[in-house]
């Protein structure tokens, strides 16, 4: 009898032990499945770090000085020894002119002015007999005449004296600087035309300025004197280096593509001084500078930062202590940005380096929701 009890409470023992480790291994298993069906998530804490801006704009090169070539002068042209294009160096000869015309002119003008002056002495001459015969009226009337003739000898001299500078000029055109001629008007027979220049050249020692326009707050990590790279695609892709020389706003007066003005709301327009022997004039470019900030306090990864009606957040991992062990939940962090580049912010408030931020989720996640973190 008292071995049928016994045995009797070591089934029941065996049952009760038996149902506890069931329990326990349903609670274990059903939490598994829990698990596995949560969100994962990656996470990572706030550190210090530098923010790399890059900005960037499409432009074209221009030269940054042409030289207008030119000759007070009518003459006819003898000889054109250039082209549009050419290289040309300073103290190079462009243009030779016919100056026989001119020449045999300034011996006419001359001898008008002999001319003139013969008649001058005549008119005094005059004068003086006229003043002994005491005809005042007649005397009046010489004065009058010698005042013109003295008039006439005047123009005259300035007439000598234009044609003598141009002579004294030279009988070519000459250019100035080394650069190459971009314009030419002037045409073997024909005389050059006196309200416009004969030649242009550019002014090769005054290099070429690349001209680009970018949004304003873009500009504002750029300054005067920044070193930039403009990539130039005619010339193999080749990376010229160059200095930014001025950051303007753009000409309201300027027409865009469609022939409207150009809009200068919220764009800067930046300048860039190039040198580079193949450059030419007119090439299309890329503008390219990445401007480092200084070390900002705590970064993180912009694909950790959320943003509703509310403002900018992130997720911070919270961790509670649960039946089975240690359980993680999301819960929201208003933060602060001052800054971010393409893969970075930084963060002036709101979290701390301590705090597990999450970064990406295999689910969507929100406020107070539970997480696993991914393994």
């Amino acid at each position: 009898m008292i071995g049928g009890i016994e045995t009797m409470k070591r089934t029941i023992r065996n049952v009760i032990v038996a149902f506890v480790l069931l329990m326990a291994g349903l609670t274990l298993f059903s939490n598994t499945l829990l698990n596995f069906s949560l969100p994962q998530v990656t996470v990572e804490r706030a550190a210090p770090g530098v923010l790399s801006h890059v900005v960037s704009g499409s432009g074209t090169v221009q030269v940054a000085e042409t030289v207008d070539l030119t000759l007070d002068t009518n003459w006819k042209v003898d000889q054109v020894l250039v082209e549009k294009g050419d290289k040309v160096t300073a103290g190079q000869t462009l243009v030779t002119f016919k100056t026989e015309d001119a020449r045999n002119e300034l011996l006419d003008e001359k001898a008008r002015y002999e001319q003139k002056r013969l008649s001058l002495q005549k008119l005094q001459d005059s004068y003086i007999e006229a003043q002994k015969a005491g005809n005042e009226l007649q005397s009046r009337a010489i004065m009058r005449d010698i005042d013109s003739a003295r008039l006439d000898l005047q123009i005259q001299e300035r007439k000598i004296a234009k044609l003598e500078q141009q002579l004294a000029q030279g009988t070519e055109l000459v250019s100035t600087v080394t650069g190459t001629v971009v314009e030419l008007n002037a045409t073997e027979g024909l005389p050059v035309t006196g309200n416009r220049s004969i030649a242009r050249v550019t002014n090769e020692e005054k290099g070429f300025q690349f001209t680009t326009t970018i949004d304003t707050d873009q500009a504002q990590y750029v300054s005067v004197g920044d070193p930039v790279e403009v990539i130039v695609p005619s010339l193999n892709n080749a990376r010229l280096q160059g200095v930014l020389a001025e950051i303007n706003d753009p000409d309201p007066t300027a027409k865009g593509s469609s022939g409207a003005a150009a809009s200068t709301d919220g764009t800067k327009e930046l300048v860039v001084d190039l040198l580079d022997e193949r450059l030419k004039g007119g090439e299309e470019g890329e503008l390219y500078v990445s401007k480092r900030m200084p070390q900002a306090r705590q970064t993180i990864s912009n694909a950790a930062i959320r943003e509703d009606e509310n403002g900018k957040y992130v997720l911070v991992l919270l961790e509670k202590e649960g039946p089975l062990g240690n359980e993680y939940y999301a819960r929201r962090a208003a933060i602060t940005v001052s800054d971010s580049d393409d893969s970075i912010s930084s963060i002036e408030n709101g979290i701390t380096p301590l705090d597990q931020i999450i970064v990406s989720s295999t689910k969507p996640i929100q406020d107070g929701d539970r997480v696993v973190i991914a393994p």
